[in-house]
């Protein structure tokens, strides 16, 4: 039986091809991951920041949990952070972090390392574990890192 899980995928939109290459590689490893993040494949055509917001708002609070993808830019790039920012406003809601692949050297969001519950590589095994409740945190390799010190609490 396959690991079912709501989720927003956060991810720079130049990045969207990780996005299927990141559900097909649950999938095959029996995780079947119903993702509400707007993509090329599923695009929106709002170019009102207020309507952006509301589209992306909606999709947040329907997913139970939150993946960002961490590559090159992810840092630097105004509706990841949003996106991280707005789910933190769920405390129930999972923040996971997943390196993309050749991530090394590359620098997480600011609110990705302030909110998070689990940072980990791009591995199977280690995003399903995070999905399920597992507070990993990993470096882009995979190697184990300290975990951060203060964890969100729920009210």
């Amino acid at each position: 039986m396959a690991d079912n899980h709501n989720v927003f995928i956060s991810h720079r939109h130049e990045d969207d091809a990780l996005v299927g290459q990141l559900k097909d590689l649950l999938a095959k490893n029996g995780a079947e991951v119903r993702d509400s993040s707007v993509t090329s494949e599923n695009p929106n055509q709002a170019t009102s920041e207020a309507y952006i917001r509301q589209i992306l708002a909606e999709r947040i609070t329907w997913a139970g949990k939150m993946i960002v993808i961490i590559s090159p830019d992810t840092r630097n790039h105004d509706w990841v952070s949003w996106e991280i920012e707005y789910a933190n406003r769920f405390p129930d809601k999972r923040i996971i972090g997943v390196w993309a692949p050749g991530a090394a050297g590359v620098d997480m969001p600011a609110e990705l390392d302030e909110y998070a519950d689990a940072v980990v590589g791009w591995n199977s095994k280690a995003i399903i574990d995070a999905l399920n409740g597992a507070d990993n945190w990993q470096g882009p390799d995979g190697e184990k890192v300290p975990p951060r010190s203060i964890k969100r609490l729920s009210c």
